[in-house]
């Protein structure tokens, strides 16, 4: 019963991370009016965000190689509950964007810990079986919280959404503090994340995350404006192929829970192939809407079933070093954020979204290359 409260406790707290992280868009015109302000400097609190979790997740993740994980993490929870307020009770943008950075300090140290945690409390041969389970948090947050939290904003306001996760948040830094309270720190002293760079294999697997993760933000940024263009579709149309590739995602994490492949090189390559050819079948997919709804729901399993690989393999590879890892990747995933949507927004308006497809097909085949490698 303990390792089943730990794993939903773990799985509560990526909800929650993608809850913060998704939430905004489908509310930025309620945020911008209720703050007298533009869409775009509300957007910038996005960009605080990543920013801060990329340097929180570099200077502060090794915590979890030396401290108990569940002071760690529920300590980060409520944190970000702090910042939920903060965002919450907002009077300006540059509020908000404070709010949300503060919550990137303790996304930074939330996010990693909970997939070190996961995978160094699973049984021998069972690591990917339980971080898949964690990982469909994130399918959680895009087919329940987000379309929840949309109906909330329009009811009640945005305010009230922020009031509402910041009050999850606190019940998951119980869940944490509760359930993890046996589980002590995987090495003797804290690692560095810069530090475990010098292990064998990790730097080959940070720039196959990379590659993988740019492709990825540099489309999904993009997903509901070539839909809606290809389609002609409303807001609310574009988001059931969004609720689509949350299943397909959702759906690859339960039978991980079940099925626990044997993580090689082989199997890496095969699962990023597979994202490619997701990737390259866009081309075909816009037009019609169901073969999107198709290729929708299998790009978000392949990307469930390359998450956790590289999420496994990082954490083998680093075994006494694991949150260090785990700060490392969210570093580079941030990173992600950042430079693939900055990177195909102008060809995404001069060409299109099935071109910013074409070229996320190549850079995953790339990594998928460098993937022989790595393990």
């Amino acid at each position: 019963m303990d390792k089943k409260l730990e794993v939903i406790a773990l799985l509560a707290a990526v909800l929650l991370v993608g809850s913060n992280s998704f939430v905004l868009t489908p509310i930025l015109s309620e945020v911008a009016s209720g703050l007298g302000t533009s869409q775009y400097k509300v957007a910038w609190s996005i960009s605080s965000f990543g920013a801060a979790t990329a340097a929180s997740a570099l200077t502060l993740s090794g915590l979890i190689d030396s401290k108990p994980a569940g002071r760690v993490l529920g300590s980060a929870a409520l944190l970000l509950s702090v910042a939920l307020i903060i965002c919450a009770t907002s009077l300006h943008w540059l509020w908000l964007c404070i709010g949300q950075a503060v919550a990137g300090i303790a996304v930074g140290v939330l996010l990693p810990g909970s997939y070190a945690t996961a995978v160094s409390t699973a049984k021998k041969g069972r690591e990917s079986a339980r971080l898949g389970l964690v990982l469909t948090g994130w399918a959680f947050s895009l087919v329940v919280a987000v379309p929840v939290s949309a109906f909330v904003a329009e009811h009640a306001g945005w305010r009230i959404v922020y009031l509402l996760l910041a009050v999850v948040s606190m019940l998951v830094a119980a869940c944490l503090f509760i359930s993890l309270k046996q589980v002590q720190s995987t090495g003797q002293v804290r690692v560095p994340p810069l530090q475990a760079l010098k292990i064998p294999g990790v730097l080959l697997l940070l720039l196959i995350i990379l590659s993988y993760m740019t492709a990825f933000y540099g489309s999904f940024a993009f997903f509901g404006a070539g839909l809606r263009n290809a389609f002609g579709l409303s807001a609310q149309g574009a988001g059931m192929f969004v609720m689509a590739y949350g299943l397909g995602f959702g759906v690859a994490g339960v039978i991980l829970s079940f099925v626990a492949p044997n993580i090689s090189s082989s199997y890496m390559r095969m699962v990023l192939l597979g994202i490619a050819v997701t990737y390259a079948s866009w081309h075909f997919a816009v037009y019609a809407t169901w073969v999107a709804f198709l290729v929708a729901v299998a790009w978000g399993m392949f990307n469930q079933l390359a998450l956790n690989a590289l999420m496994v393999s990082l954490n083998r590879k680093a075994a006494d070093a694991r949150g260090a890892a785990m700060g490392l990747s969210s570093a580079v995933t941030y990173i992600s954020v950042f430079a693939g949507p900055f990177f195909m927004g102008p060809v995404f308006a001069k060409y299109g979204f099935v071109t910013i497809t074409s070229i996320s097909a190549v850079i995953v085949f790339a990594g998928a290359m460098l993937s022989k490698k790595a393990l």
